[in-house]
């Protein structure tokens, strides 16, 4: 009886439904613009919304979208050399498990993370061997949509692509 009482319990806890979003999303996080209904599909609900710039390298940068202190979204920026695929570069990212290659193998793309390869003409005198590639990982649990996530790296890596970071 004990147990019938406690599954019941936990059924009704688990239909309580999920937090509501306090917070706007940001349209141009860390400098790239993106419509922000296509970030909100990975956000979940909560207070508040902030986002941390990093450069881990020379060639690397991250954005991080943290909702109420958890990473819930992270863009990458990266190079990568010549002749490299998208595949290649997701092989090195979590969140990219039994991900989908686009026909022109531009992209990789899972439930909860995607790779893009920037156009042939983004250059960097930076790194002039190197092809820019655009790398997003979704960390909210319960978050995983492939059509959302195609649509979301292909406009982030077009943004990416006629940004400052291409010259």
């Amino acid at each position: 009886m004990a147990l019938a009482g406690a599954l019941a319990f936990s059924a009704c806890a688990g239909g309580v439904g999920e937090l509501e979003k306090k917070y706007t999303t940001p349209s141009a996080p860390c400098g790239i613009s993106l419509p922000p209904e296509l970030l909100d599909v990975f956000l979940p609900g909560g207070d508040s919304i902030s986002v941390k710039p990093s450069a881990p390298n020379g060639g690397t940068k991250r954005c991080e979208l943290i909702v109420d202190g958890n990473v819930s979204v992270r863009q990458t920026q990266t190079w990568w050399g010549k002749g490299e695929s998208a595949a290649t570069v997701a092989a090195a990212y979590d969140k990219m498990d039994d991900g989908q290659v686009t026909d022109d193998n531009r992209y990789l793309y899972s439930g909860t993370g995607a790779v893009g390869e920037a156009t042939t003409s983004c250059k960097s005198p930076a790194h002039p061997d190197q092809t820019l590639y655009a790398v997003i990982q979704v960390f909210t649990p319960d978050r995983s949509d492939m059509g959302a996530m195609k649509r979301l790296i292909t406009a982030y890596t077009k943004a990416l692509a006629v940004s400052g970071e291409c010259s």
